[in-house]
């Protein structure tokens, strides 16, 4: 009877704190002594779904963050493939760096190779910034062409040099044959080395405003965008189209969203506008930007020096901000750090500390305190 009892007690205060304690999924920690995430199972699932791009008709992918300097998304980065009129990036980045601009060209009946084209005509006269022009925006052969005979001497001098300036961004999966990217046996890159070359090309305002622009009237003609993203998706901004039928479909596509830049390309792809469509809102529903401004910590404006007299702390700097995963990073929490503040001497100091702003054990921001 007593045995009987004592399992019935034992029963009920394990049904009496199995209530107390509640139910749910664990806690996911994102510092020591502070469980401030909880993750339901549909969330865990998302966090999960989301290790990998949903399914694209693209051979090879990247989504690059520009301002974080990120990798968020790959798949086959450093395959070997035909890059189509992607090549024309290395084209225009030597034709940047060379300071040509303003030469003029003329253009030679062999310029002019069929396919995509500026609509150039032997004999005329364009300067290479106009070349640039027809390039990057009808993806014109011809003007390639024309540009890597002014440019390098003759077409196969360019290539060398084009190929020169690969070795150099450390692109070891690209060989290329012409200046254009029509098919040739043996002329390829990849998705990581072809992001090199754009990250290159950001660099420079002119191929911005180019590739980010619908049409132009460039030497007497009416240049149109191949880029179908532009003014037909919210933030796109560049970058440049190909198409072979050895290729498929590729793409880099520039799309801005809140002032942050993404960049994302697609190879050997059969919906090449689907796929980025698909990978852009996979980044916008995963990553986030997040901001710490040590003046919105308002347990930082005042300190009392040794005689009990007010002082308040300026921050300066700009606030610190960082890429996060909804679902898989800690969030970004501010440490005050005071290097001095109860001595008479610190009311004249110009730093009396400074808020760092981490991210489980990185540092992703300073701004410095300084006393008034």
């Amino acid at each position: 009877m007593i045995r009987s009892r004592r399992v019935l007690s034992f029963a009920f205060f394990i049904c009496v704190a199995l209530l107390t304690a509640g139910f749910g999924p664990p806690k996911m920690v994102d510092r020591e002594f502070a469980a401030t995430q909880r993750l339901t199972p549909g969330e865990l699932r998302q966090w999960s779904d989301a290790a990998e791009p949903p399914p694209v008709t693209a051979a090879a992918l990247i989504v690059y963050d520009v301002e974080a300097a990120r990798t968020l998304y790959a798949r086959n980065a450093e395959t070997a493939l035909p890059p189509a009129s992607l090549t024309k990036l290395m084209t225009a980045l030597l034709a940047l760096e060379s300071g040509r601009l303003r030469e003029a060209a003329t253009v030679r009946e062999e310029d002019l190779t069929g396919g995509a084209t500026m609509g150039l005509v032997a004999g005329e006269t364009v300067t290479v910034e106009e070349l640039l022009w027809g390039v990057l925006l009808p993806s014109g052969n011809d003007a390639a062409m024309t540009m890597a005979r002014h440019l390098g001497g003759d077409a196969s001098s360019f290539v060398a040099e084009m190929n020169r300036r690969a070795a150099e961004l450390g692109m070891d999966a690209t060989n290329f044959r012409n200046p254009h990217g029509l098919h040739e046996e043996g002329h390829v890159s990849s998705a990581a080395d072809l992001m090199n070359i754009a990250l290159a090309l950001l660099e420079y305002p002119l191929f911005r405003e180019i590739v980010g622009s619908r049409t132009a009237e460039i030497a007497g003609r009416t240049l149109v965008n191949t880029n179908e993203l532009l003014g037909g998706y919210p933030g796109a901004n560049g970058v440049k189209t190909g198409t072979t039928p050895e290729a498929g479909e590729c793409l880099i596509a520039s799309i801005e969203t809140d002032g942050h830049e993404a960049l994302i390309l697609v190879l050997g792809s059969s919906d090449r506008y689907g796929d980025v469509q698909k990978l852009h809102a996979l980044y916008q529903a995963n990553y986030i930007w997040a901001e710490g401004d040590g003046r919105s910590l308002s347990v930082l404006n005042r300190l009392y020096d040794a005689d009990g007299e007010l002082t308040s702390l300026l921050v300066e700097g700009e606030p610190a901000s960082v890429l996060l995963h909804r679902w898989g990073d800690p969030e970004m929490v501010g440490f005050r750090r005071i290097d001095r503040f109860a001595e008479e001497d610190a009311l004249d100091a110009d730093a009396a500390g400074r808020v760092e702003w981490r991210v489980g054990d990185s540092i992703a921001g300073v701004q410095e305190l300084a006393m008034r």
